[in-house]
């Protein structure tokens, strides 16, 4: 695998188990909020343990973030592989030799010296 991709994969993993314990823990309080009852035992655990896991997944996502990116952005190792580089465009390269003079009219064919 590439680098940083086993911890992005893991954080995904993790908040989606977070998924597992979070929203059955707002449930219970939001049920014991509008019925008027006291929230279950478990709810505050519950709520606890999905808040840890959503961290860990964060950090998890974080330390895969910081692999990929804690050299910086690639540099380029030849010019010549921008189409961007401004000698590569039309007009601003050097000028044509005299072997290139075909290329001002491709469809003739070059004078050739017979000496």
């Amino acid at each position: 695998m590439k680098l940083g991709v086993r911890q992005y994969l893991a954080g995904l993993v993790l908040l989606f188990i977070s998924t597992l314990f979070v929203p059955q823990a707002v449930s219970d309080f939001a049920r014991a909020e509008s019925t008027g009852t006291p929230a279950p035992a478990e709810a505050p655990l519950l709520l606890a343990i999905g808040l840890l896991i959503i961290l860990a997944a964060a950090a998890c996502i974080a330390w895969g973030y910081w692999l990929t990116h804690r050299r910086g952005a690639p540099r380029k190792r030849n010019p010549e592989d921008d189409p961007d580089e401004p000698l590569m465009r039309p007009g601003y390269g050097p000028g044509p030799s005299d072997q290139d003079s075909w290329r001002e009219h491709p469809l003739r064919r070059p004078e050739r010296d017979t000496e």
